[in-house]
């Protein structure tokens, strides 16, 4: 970032390359596709347009994650809404978040899919910051630190946020399962 800073394009596209996965996938995640990709353009946009003021406090991740914060909470704000389903979003965060039920062995593709189709049920149910503070945990490896970082809160607060998330999913495909 500090090259880009000082006038190296070829920076920028550095930049871009190591950090689009994570933080398309971050809006990829809450919101429909074409609202992702314009937020998705909005961050960088922001990045180019700070370059100038640039001052590297924390690792520029955090940065950019807060800048996604930000937009996000724009966005939400702009549209009057905090909770968006995108189904096709489920099948990555699975497979990010390592979860098992990517890995049961022993049931065919449709229960498969339920099952993953619940879990993206219960993820979407999550108060919104739980929500957020799980998928930046999932999305970008950001530390519990870093999180409260770029989310502005308490690293207890975090800490507090990702247990709930995960007790609330578990219980929600525990009782799923026993269901079925």
């Amino acid at each position: 970032m500090l090259a880009y800073c000082a006038g190296d394009a070829a920076a920028f596209d550095t930049l871009y390359e190591r950090h689009k996965g994570s933080l398309f996938r971050y809006f990829a995640r809450q919101l429909p596709a074409a609202e992702a990709n314009d937020c998705f353009q909005s961050v960088w946009l922001k990045l180019i347009n700070a370059r100038t003021g640039y001052l590297p406090s924390a690792p520029l991740v955090n940065y950019l994650f807060t800048l996604a914060h930000n937009v996000l909470m724009d966005h939400f704000r702009a549209s009057g809404r905090l909770l968006t389903t995108d189904p096709q979003a489920l099948e990555a965060l699975i497979e990010a978040s390592g979860d098992s039920a990517g890995s049961l062995d022993g049931i065919d593709e449709i229960q498969r899919s339920r099952l993953r189709e619940k879990l993206y049920t219960l993820i979407h149910k999550l108060p919104f910051h739980q929500r957020e503070a799980w998928l930046l945990q999932q999305e970008s490896n950001l530390s519990q630190q870093e999180i409260a970082m770029v989310t502005a809160t308490s690293e207890e607060g975090v800490k507090s946020r990702l247990r709930y998330a995960r007790q609330k999913l578990k219980a929600g495909l525990k009782a799923y399962v026993r269901q079925n």
